[in-house]
């Protein structure tokens, strides 16, 4: 039996490496794995399935980790030294690469002794990183439970589990500002200088996978042009972070807990911080790879999205044999694809085969017509505002000032569009999830894990959210 773990935007390559990241070799990292999967691709989203009960003794095996000291002490650590190590080698090998001069089996060799490998490493610690956190945050919840009154409970953990430290988007944002800071006694040479400074440095943010597209120098100036008061927002970030750590402190000081627990909220704010940090690395990664695989693209006559749809054994077979792929299949696969993998042995399935099998291995429930959706407080307060389904990075363009941004996540490259929302429902996540950190950052209601937000709700539906209560109800 399948269950749903989350909804992106996927192509195929990348799918494979998730694959990767949950089965053997995380095995042989961590102990424990989830080697069925099933990922189903439609014109708007990708959904990535799991084996239900492999993924229940998964879930087992992360409760029993965060009793375990040694993991504690050190996984974050290891994992983020791993991390930084990937990059740097990728770094050292890409950066002043000619791939155009390289012939077909120099590419193959690059692809099979070092892309594959460093990416299979890279998305095992992904993974571990990511999800430990609904577990984590489950844990210190009950804990708390021991220390306060369960009405306070969930109080606490918001402030518990939000970073001390600015994350990637919001060091972008704060570079920003000191730039429009110092927008009257700029020319206009030194102007555009400095953006162009600040694209180099901070391109990489929307790149989740390859075959996104980077920051250009446009994105940034438009930006900088909406910017009212700098000054302002600089010195409320500087004072928001200031508040969280004497909020944290307080919390240490007051409540007299025991070591253990410290400890383990020690391990929730490097688990905060370090979701951010490795998407950081991941988004810098991409960046890097994109070269590579748009050289790829060129042997093949394909775009890099349409390399994108490929498998890891139709890249190695049209590279080594100097064959181009079927645009025709590649175009089934840009309208849907099914990726089932079991074990190590996989099968796809394109467009309309794809959807027929998804149908037949899913089953699909419909659901039913409601007005009110429940789900978890991510960032505390109350709105109303149309609402805007945004499903992946494409549909960020539908997001107007005063919308409600329903999603089924969020990441780094939505933050532009949720600073225009008035309030921010997620189908996924918990309180340390992207939404809701950031929707606290931003002062703005949000509510996470609200399952069926997408599904139940359109484009236009006029809504209320209650991030007091944790519920979203469509008004008439």
């Amino acid at each position: 039996m399948w269950y749903k773990y989350v909804t992106r935007r996927l192509a195929t390559q990348v799918a494979q490496a998730w694959n990767f990241g949950w089965g053997d070799a995380m095995e042989k990292v961590y102990k424990v794995s989830v080697k069925n999967t099933l990922v189903f691709r439609d014109q708007n989203k990708t959904e990535y399935y799991v084996d239900l009960a492999q993924h229940k003794k998964y879930v087992f095996y992360l409760y029993k980790l965060l009793k375990n000291p040694r993991f504690i002490k050190s996984f974050h650590q290891q994992a983020q030294e791993e991390l930084e190590n990937i990059l740097e080698d990728t770094q050292k090998i890409f950066g002043d690469k000619n791939f155009s001069k390289l012939s077909n089996n120099e590419l193959l060799k690059i692809y099979e002794d070092f892309v594959l490998p460093n990416v299979e490493q890279f998305y095992i610690r992904m993974w571990m990183v990511f999800n430990i956190g609904e577990p984590l945050a489950n844990t210190v919840k009950k804990r708390l439970t021991k220390y306060i009154s369960p009405e306070k409970v969930d109080g606490y953990l918001l402030t518990l589990s939000s970073p001390l430290l600015p994350n990637d988007v919001l060091n972008e944002r704060s570079d920003l500002l000191k730039i429009a800071a110092q927008k009257d006694k700029l020319t206009a040479g030194r102007l555009k200088t400095k953006i162009k400074k600040h694209t180099a440095k901070y391109q990489h943010i929307p790149m989740f996978d390859f075959d996104h597209d980077p920051y250009n120098e446009k994105h940034f100036f438009d930006e900088f042009l909406k910017i009212i008061n700098p000054q302002k927002e600089l010195r409320e970030l500087k004072e928001l972070f200031a508040s969280r750590k004497k909020d944290f402190n307080k919390i240490l000081n007051n409540l007299k807990l025991d070591k253990q627990f410290i400890y383990l909220l020690k391990f929730l704010k490097e688990n905060v911080y370090l979701r951010d940090y490795r998407d950081m690395i991941r988004q810098k990664l991409n960046l890097e790879l994109r070269s590579f695989y748009l050289e790829i693209g060129k042997r093949l006559a394909l775009s890099i999205d349409e390399v994108a749809t490929l498998t890891n054994k139709e890249i190695i077979f049209c590279l080594s044999k100097n064959v181009k792929f079927s645009k025709q299949e590649v175009q089934k696969r840009e309208l849907s694809y099914l990726l089932i993998q079991k074990g190590n042995k996989y099968k796809i399935y394109s467009g309309q085969d794809a959807i027929s099998r998804a149908n037949k291995e899913l089953k699909f429930e419909k659901i039913k017509k409601v007005k009110v959706v429940k789900g978890i407080v991510g960032s505390s307060g109350r709105a109303r505002g149309r609402a805007k389904i945004v499903y992946t990075n494409k549909d960020l363009h539908k997001v107007k000032k005063g919308d409600v941004l329903v999603s089924t996540m969020t990441r780094q490259d939505f933050v532009v569009a949720i600073r225009k929302s008035v309030a921010l429902v997620t189908d996924e996540g918990s309180v340390t999830a992207h939404a809701a950190i950031i929707a606290r950052e931003l002062k703005i209601p949000c509510i996470v894990a609200a399952k069926i937000a997408t599904k139940v709700f359109k484009d236009g539906d006029l809504l209320e959210v209650d991030a007091y209560n944790g519920i979203v109800t469509k008004l008439e």
